[in-house]
């Protein structure tokens, strides 16, 4: 029979920290975009909103 090495449970756990670290910090990265998509787009203060319909051409009477 061959001779098992085993893993130390410190080097398993270092190394799912170099991997979970920066995939937590893209999936939080991509849930901040996402949620943009879901909100109200902003009111941009100074600029008039037209309420409106302004026809294109002039109307003849």
């Amino acid at each position: 029979m061959s001779e098992q090495k085993k893993t130390s449970t410190l080097a398993v756990a270092v190394a799912w920290l170099i991997v979970g670290i920066p995939a937590g910090w893209g999936v939080y990265n991509t849930a901040l975009n996402a949620r943009k998509l879901f909100l109200p787009s902003p009111v941009v203060q100074g600029v008039p909103v037209q309420t409106e319909v302004t026809p294109v051409l002039p109307l003849k009477n």
